[in-house]
């Protein structure tokens, strides 16, 4: 491999380890995505092959029924590689239809083969096959697993800052959510919550602070992709694959950086998943604040007369005395504790948004990184078209 091939390939790594697979040139999924995941897919259809014992099959006829669907898979497998040109059992370089569907319809006859009729039955396995290739795509293809990762670690860093920030905003805040937590109709509502309702609602408010952060994003990508030189993109290189190469060398200017609306749309979940996690880290703060100022200050007695419980003992968590005094935790207090928790921590991403210092703070980091990225991929890209060239 030539140095251009080495440097675009060590990038490409780059970009799928920091959560932008969509960054790569010409991204697929037969090529780029499916491939990175062939163990994961092997091992859950081999494993399914055990789904010829447990049914109505037994005794020998179960051993025929196990071999007969392991003779199966074999024959589909090799098949269909030497259908697309491969040696019987070589691992496949690109998946695509014909590997899916034999992932999706094989399993289901093996439940046939054990003799299965109830959930576990061809159609339950169909279903399963199906919703299970849906959720690996949606994963992998978006790099989840290492935003995630780049996200908690974005908490982890952010400490410090949000416990400063809560040092200054927390009367603010108090001034809203402390009035909403002793107020006895949040607890006559969390009263008649169910677990899925209160889910639900917290679902709901998450989403609506998922939506204000999304909303400002379009704008800042559109900025962060202009560069005016090559010096300008040389500058933001460092510790990155490409530090130490020189891409003043190419001709003309960078200018505005192409974006497919793939990769825009990475870029954005990357954004929203960086700034998201802060204000997670500031919703998991309040939450912890308010389940122990209400152990301290909302007793049994209180929960009583704001309710229309009877006793407090069928939504005791657990209890412990302080100098005498008995404190209860409850599902109440929980559930009070994280909807006002998630009102905070709406209204801390409404003042990422709107609040400049917040903005100064918090997002010009995020921002710092994209335009590394974003200068990353327009050297990339000058390097797969030079590759392409030879």
């Amino acid at each position: 491999m030539t140095t251009d091939e080495v440097l675009v390939e060590e990038t490409e790594d780059w970009f799928v380890h920091i959560g932008l697979p969509h960054f790569i040139d010409e991204y697929s999924a037969s090529e780029d995505v499916w491939t990175r995941v062939v163990g994961l897919l092997s091992f859950l259809f081999f494993a399914e092959l055990f789904l010829t014992f447990g049914g109505d099959v037994s005794g020998w006829a179960q051993a025929g029924a196990f071999f007969a669907g392991l003779a199966l898979i074999l024959v589909a497998i090799a098949t269909l590689n030497r259908l697309r040109g491969r040696r019987a059992f070589a691992r496949p370089d690109d998946i695509g239809p014909g590997e899916l569907a034999l992932f999706v319809l094989v399993p289901p006859v093996l439940a046939l083969l054990g003799g299965h009729r109830d959930a576990t039955g061809f159609l339950g396995v169909l279903a399963f096959n199906l919703a299970a290739l849906v959720v690996v795509y949606v994963v992998v293809a978006w790099g989840l697993v290492p935003m995630a990762r780049w996200g908690l670690g974005v908490m982890v860093a952010h400490v410090g800052q949000v416990l400063q920030l809560l040092g200054r905003v927390l009367p603010l805040m108090l001034l809203f959510s402390a009035f909403l937590f002793l107020n006895a109709e949040i607890w006559q509502v969390a009263n008649d919550f169910s677990w899925l309702l209160f889910g639900i609602v917290i679902g709901g408010l998450v989403v609506i602070g998922a939506g204000f952060l999304a909303g400002s994003m379009s704008g800042a990508i559109r900025e962060l992709q202009w560069f005016s030189t090559w010096d300008e993109v040389d500058a933001e290189l460092d510790e990155t694959p490409l530090e130490g190469f020189d891409p003043t060398t190419f001709p003309g200017r960078p200018e505005r950086v192409p974006l497919s609306t793939a990769a825009r749309r990475n870029l954005a979940l990357r954004l929203l998943v960086g700034l998201g996690a802060q204000a997670l880290l500031v919703t998991l703060v309040i939450f912890a604040f308010y389940v122990v100022f209400g152990l301290l200050t909302v007793r049994a007695d209180t929960m009583l007369q704001w309710t229309t419980l009877d006793r407090v003992e069928p939504v005791r968590i657990g209890s412990f005395d302080v100098s005498g005094e008995e404190i209860l935790l409850t599902d109440l207090h929980l559930m009070v504790a994280g909807v006002v928790a998630s009102f905070s921590g709406l209204q801390f991403a409404v003042s990422l948004v709107t609040d400049s210092d917040y903005r100064r703070r918090y997002v010009e980091q995020g921002n710092a990184e994209v335009r590394e990225a974003i200068a990353v991929r327009a050297t990339y890209l000058r390097l797969v078209e030079r590759v392409g060239a030879t």
